[in-house]
Order: structure tokens, then sequence, then C-alpha cells
């Protein structure tokens, strides 16, 4: 059993208390890693979020959801297959044979993987998710998506 907890306010501290008291009740022994830093995926998952809608509504690709999916397997993967040896390996024995429209639905909801599909963005870090949305961004905005009020509030 493993809880991830960011603290960043004291409802969240007192709730990472009130675990970790638990946690040392039930068990006896509790292994505590903290560091220091925001978190990437709230909003780096938010802007993600944002933009898979802006290339459904200015794109033929589908709604939110196919855009999603196809960020994941061409964009994201790639990444993955890029940087992390691991990942290379499992993705070539498992997923390489089977038909690009069942990668591509395996991106998303899936009863195999569940809601959120075949994990991808989930085993980012923080550069590999910045590479993520350079890609997404430079390859619709190629195609006339306009991101410009979505990233400028990245930046902010």
């Amino acid at each position: 059993m493993t809880d991830k907890i960011s603290v960043n306010c004291q409802a969240k501290l007192s709730e990472a208390i009130t675990c970790l008291t638990t946690m040392y009740r039930e068990k006896k022994f509790v292994v505590v890693s903290l560091r220091p830093g925001k978190d990437r995926t709230l909003d780096q998952n938010a802007l993600w979020f944002a933009m898979y809608k802006r290339v459904a509504e200015m794109t033929q690709i589908g709604d939110a959801a196919d855009a999603r999916r196809y960020c994941k397997l061409h964009f994201g993967v790639q990444i993955l297959l890029n940087e992390d040896g691991g990942f290379q390996v499992e993705w070539y024995r498992v997923m390489r044979h089977l038909p690009y429209e069942t990668k591509l639905a395996m991106m998303g909801a899936c009863k195999l993987f569940g809601p959120d599909g075949f994990p991808v963005t989930s085993l980012f870090n923080r550069a590999q998710g910045v590479a993520y949305t350079d890609r997404i961004a430079g390859y619709f905005t190629s195609q006339g998506v306009v991101f410009t009020d979505l990233l400028s509030k990245e930046a902010a």
C-alpha cells in the first residue's frame, strides 16, 4: 500500500498526518519520503486536457478523448521509447505487433488498463512532460490549432 499526498494547504497537511498516523498504528513500520516542490501532475494534466479539447475543436480528429489517445500514442510513446530502455523493451515485446487501431484504442479508457488507458503520460518525469507539451503544440500548431492562450498561462 503506497499513498502519495501533495501537501499544498493546511487541509492536505492534516490529511498526510492522519494517513501516516493510521498507517503507523496498523502496520508499526512505515517508510516516509519527503521532497519539496510542486508535483507536475495537476498543472500539467490540466494543460494537456485543455490542449486535447482545443485540438478536438480545431481539427477533424474527433473529440477530446480521441485527441488524447492520438497524442499519447504518437508523441508520448515516442518520448518513452527514446528515453526509457525498460519501456522500450516491454513496448516492443507486448505492443509493437498490435494493429495501429488497437494501440490507439488502448491509449484511452479500456477494460485492460482502466479509465486512463495504457500508461504513458503517468510515467513521465517533468522534462518528459514538457517535451510532450512541446510536441503536441508543434505538431498541431502547424495544422492551424492555436495554443497561445493556453501556453501563456503555463508560463505565468
